[in-house]
């Protein structure tokens, strides 16, 4: 597996749990904290406005102390006891789910791949596959029509079709990684989106003018065709290199818009946790959506190529014709009934 798709440690299963929860758990005793301190000025702003509104005094307090401990009750109690389960339902999905699917799907493409035998065939890597060259050395053994029908309608169509299934296996990598990137960005924004929270958050302590503290989606995934056909015959399939032109942008690139956590109020920030979650959460089902949808672009390329070879009899890119000697008599194989020419 390319090695910059590995999962970084920090978005790892138990580390990225453990710290995106104790982030989480920080934020919430941050939220309650400064609201409890909001609360704070906003009685006293309220008992100084009533009192230049009253100026001989009055025996009624504008809000009575006990509707100001209800108040704070609910604001440790309730206000924030959203923010743990919110980030809790975020812990996956886990990218190092994608790692085993994209190494059997690479053990294929080697299983499939192979270099010249030095005798116009395929020296494969599997041993079950190189057996398709050892066909051909026997066959050369025999004479005639049958060893030219044989060899040149079928042993040749399969030594070209093999290497064309590693390529479509290729794509399938292709994809995959593609999804482990996904995910791997979107723990990255989870612990982005809790840090730039708490630091909002922190701001409000010394100032009501606070420090902007931007924070951004990060940028989603695109994926064209993965896998296309040749124009003809039993030609090479062409897989695009996904994975490779995303990397580029590296595992966590900067987003194209940025939107702004600090707010005068720690409950306004809370609002703009929340309204971030919320766009998260719509580029990884974007996402998703384009994972699915490459997904059955390649089944569909696949499944056109083999039943076309199939309604027409012949070799195709990823399925051979069925050879005419599988179907032969005794009689038509001593008659000489198989042509080079027949299929």
């Amino acid at each position: 597996m390319d090695k910059r798709l590995d999962t970084p440690e920090d978005v790892r299963s138990s580390a990225f749990e453990e710290i995106a929860m104790g982030q989480a758990r920080e934020l919430k005793r941050l939220l309650i904290d400064q609201t409890l301190r909001d609360t704070t000025s906003w009685v006293k702003a309220v008992e100084d406005q009533w009192a230049r509104a009253h100026p001989g005094g009055s025996a009624h307090a504008p809000i009575p102390a006990a509707e100001v401990d209800r108040y704070r009750e609910v604001v440790r109690t309730e206000y924030y006891e959203w923010i743990e389960p919110a980030f809790e339902r975020r812990l996956g999905p886990d990218p190092e789910a994608c790692t085993p699917v994209i190494g059997e799907l690479e053990g294929i493409v080697g299983r499939f791949q192979g270099g010249s035998d030095g005798r116009g065939g395929i020296a494969f890597t599997s041993p079950a596959l190189s057996r398709i060259s050892d066909v051909r050395t026997e066959m050369s053994y025999w004479q005639g029509a049958l060893q030219v029908n044989f060899i040149d309608n079928f042993v040749t169509p399969l030594q070209s079709m093999s290497p064309n299934h590693a390529r479509a296996a290729q794509a399938a990598v292709e994809i995959f990684g593609m999804n482990k990137i996904l995910y791997i960005r979107y723990r990255r924004n989870t612990l982005d989106l809790l840090s730039k929270a708490i630091q909002a958050v922190e701001a409000l302590k010394s100032s009501k003018d606070p420090k902007s503290y931007m924070w951004g989606t990060l940028l989603g995934i695109s994926i064209g065709t993965v896998l296309t056909l040749p124009t003809f015959g039993t030609g090479s399939l062409g897989v695009a290199a996904i994975v490779a032109s995303t990397l580029a942008q590296g595992l966590a690139p900067e987003p194209p818009a940025t939107s702004d956590l600090s707010a005068p109020t720690a409950q306004e920030i809370a609002a703009n946790v929340y309204a971030a979650l919320g766009s998260m959460d719509r580029v990884l089902y974007d996402g998703e959506c384009e994972v699915k949808h490459a997904f059955r672009d390649c089944c569909d390329t696949i499944a056109t190529s083999c039943s076309n070879s199939i309604a027409s009899s012949t070799s195709g890119p990823l399925a051979v014709a069925t050879p005419a000697v599988s179907r032969a008599t005794p009689a038509d194989i001593t008659g000489g009934a198989l042509r080079p020419s027949d299929r």
